[in-house]
């Protein structure tokens, strides 16, 4: 039986509904990597496992010459640079509306690849 990622976005809503700055951060990370995670594989890239594997996602999409798969790409790139904050960067402070933000945007990357959120 294999993951749901789906189960990631359910986990960040939950996470950023405590509004502490450790649930927020953990939030976004899951948020990004359930989004990030369901567009590998509908890429068809499952089983890529180079470090490099984020940007050749988001650049598949990105470069598509579909539209909606060109904005999923922008998407996923605003969400790893949340991501990044959230994970790497204690000097900033993490707020609910930023948290709430890049939820959103990850329920509109499924939305957009034709997963109910």
């Amino acid at each position: 039986m294999s993951f749901n990622w789906i189960d990631f976005i359910e986990l960040a809503k939950s996470l950023i509904e405590n509004q502490d700055e450790a649930s927020l951060r953990s939030g976004i990370s899951r948020a990004y990597y359930g989004a990030f995670c369901i567009a590998r594989n509908k890429k068809g890239l499952k089983g890529y496992k180079k470090a490099d594997v984020h940007k050749k996602v988001i650049k598949s999409y990105q470069d598509s010459s579909s539209i909606n798969e060109q904005y999923v790409g922008k998407i996923l790139d605003e969400l790893r640079r949340g991501r990044n904050h959230a994970d790497y960067d204690e000097d900033k402070e993490i707020k609910f509306e930023l948290a709430r933000r890049i939820l959103l945007k990850a329920e509109e990357a499924l939305k957009r690849l034709g997963v109910k959120a």
